[in-house]
């Protein structure tokens, strides 16, 4: 059964990952003003932005589906990649609205560290 549970969890995440992808590169302006609006926006241009996030987001859909090998490190980085996204959203309500992804990957992080150590 957990398994079974922490695949739901594992493509749940990949399909949010592979959207947040698809809407960086097919309706850029839903990311536009979160960027400009947060410290990314002060950091990177928002046309080198939306790439990384098109980029990391379609990779990490890929990793997290398919990847057998670095799960702990892959869950990490979708734990930080995440919290950052909250950070720049910095709106309470959507943060917490946004948040359940992130007790996702907290969710796969651990369990991938469980299944390290005991396998």
């Amino acid at each position: 059964m957990k398994n079974k549970t922490i695949l739901l969890i594992q493509t749940g995440l990949a399909a949010v990952f592979l959207a947040n992808a698809l809407t960086a590169i097919f309706n850029p302006g839903e990311f536009t003003e979160i960027i400009e609006n947060s410290f990314i926006g002060a950091v990177i241009p928002t046309g080198i932005a939306l790439v990384i996030i098109a980029v990391n987001d379609g990779l990490m859909t890929l990793l997290i589906l398919f990847s057998k090998k670095w799960r702990p490190p892959i869950f990490g980085w979708a734990v930080i990649w995440i919290a950052v996204v909250l950070i720049a959203i910095g709106e309470p309500l959507d943060i917490l609205e946004e948040s359940g992804f992130l007790f996702m990957a907290l969710a796969l992080f651990f369990d991938a560290r469980n299944y390290k150590l005991t396998n």
